[in-house]
Parts: C-alpha cells; sequence; structure tokens
C-alpha cells in the first residue's frame, strides 16, 4: 500500500510468471495476479540481438484496492527472432514458444476458448511452474457472461511420471485421472510424452467425463 501522496512507478521482473511468445515472435504475454495497484504493464527494449522484458508497477496513492488477475501482452517492433529474451535482471526470461504448444482438434459441444485477457486457472488445480517453459489454455462452456463448465490445457517442458488416480492411456502413453475432492472437486488427466508433460482439467460444474477429457486429450496436435 503507498501511504505517500505521490504515484510510485518501478520496474521489476518478470521471473516467477508463466510468459508465452508467440508464434510469430512478436507478441508476449503474461500471467499474472496482482494487488495494491494498477494492472502491472509488459515493458520491452529491444536491441540488435536481444529484448529485455520487464514488469512495470504502477501503485497510487492511498488504499488498496483488491487487485485482479489475468493475462497482460505487448508486442515487439521486430520478431525476436535469434535474439535472447531476457529479464530485468539480466538472466534468461523462461518462456514458452507458442509454435510447440499444441491445440485440441476437438473440443466438447459449446465450449469456446476463454476470452483474451483472462486468467487460465482452475481451482483446485496446480499452477504452471515458472523454472521451465509451461503455458496453458483454457476454453469455457458457452459464450455468455454466467460461464460454469472449464477446460483447462496445460504443456510443460518436463518429463514427468503421472500422479496415482485412475489408470488410462493417451496416444500409448500411461496417463492417469485424479480428483482430489470425491464429491465432485476438478478432475484432470495426467501424462508426459517423454519431452512434455500435458494436464487436460476440468472445473466449476458440469464437470466432464473421463471419456471427454481423454479425447480431447487424443486429439491434441500442433
Amino acid at each position: 500500500m503507498n501511504q505517500g501522496t505521490e504515484t510510485k512507478v518501478h520496474e521489476g521482473p518478470v521471473a516467477g510468471y508463466p510468459l508465452l511468445v508467440s508464434s510469430d515472435g512478436q507478441t508476449l504475454t503474461l500471467s499474472i495476479g496482482w494487488g495494491c495497484e494498477k494492472q502491472p504493464k509488459l515493458v520491452v527494449r529491444e536491441s540488435s540481438n536481444a529484448v529485455k522484458v520487464s514488469l512495470r508497477h504502477t501503485v497510487p496513492p492511498g488504499f488498496c484496492d483488491p487487485g485482479g488477475y489475468g493475462q497482460i501482452t505487448t508486442h515487439l517492433n521486430k520478431p525476436l527472432g535469434s535474439k535472447t529474451l531476457n529479464d530485468v535482471t539480466g538472466k534468461p526470461a523462461i518462456h514458452f514458444d507458442e509454435r510447440n504448444l499444441l491445440r485440441p482438434a476437438f473440443l466438447p459441444e459449446n465450449y469456446y476458448p476463454s476470452p483474451a485477457g483472462e486468467m487460465v486457472d482452475v481451482p483446485g488445480v496446480a499452477s504452471l511452474p515458472t523454472d521451465t517453459p509451461a503455458w496453458a489454455i483454457g476454453y469455457q462452456l458457452g459464450t455468455g457472461p454466467d460461464v460454469h463448465g472449464h477446460l483447462i490445457i496445460s504443456q510443460t517442458l518436463r518429463n514427468s511420471t503421472p500422479p496415482d488416480g485412475r489408470a488410462a492411456t493417451v496416444k500409448g502413453h500411461p496417463a492417469t485421472i485424479t480428483q482430489p475432492d470425491p464429491n465432485g472437486g476438478p478432475r484432470s488427466l495426467t501424462w508426459s510424452d517423454g519431452t512434455y508433460t500435458f494436464i487436460v482439467a476440468t472445473g466449476a460444474p458440469p464437470r466432464l467425463s473421463d471419456a471427454e477429457l481423454i479425447h480431447v486429450a487424443e486429439s491434441l496436435g500442433s
């Protein structure tokens, strides 16, 4: 909370937040939650061989508002290409390359991409790691303001063993379906192809069935 009389502005690192570089190399998207400040902005400084990215925080004086959460974007003048992407600290900025992001060819009836700028998250499902490239895409049941069903697909550059749960198979790989709350909480399907770990999760009723989760997972492709 800013107890002074003037607005405070400072730049900080993007480390600790999932970061995506678009397929054309010109858009950066960050998933972030914030409080006691205005929505942060992504700031980039481009040179011939590198791009430095930082988070600009603006904290007005007075009462601390509740903040918010979502996805924020910025655009580069030229595609990132072979240039390095660095944090404001000078260290490489861990990011996911959208060209490697698999998307579903099948979606359950009346599921649509979540609006741009919204946080992709299902309560009860582990957050994306930030020590390795990872990203998630979200879909929702219907397009109106009162949304109930959610489908989240995450992809992490890490080979891992699926957690304990109901055994399943995705594209020939062992998978498990977990539902920590037996009374009807979020349900997720997890598997690894040896390079990436994938999670397809359903949250907020009506939740998808095991068969629908597997159908979505089997349809993932470039």
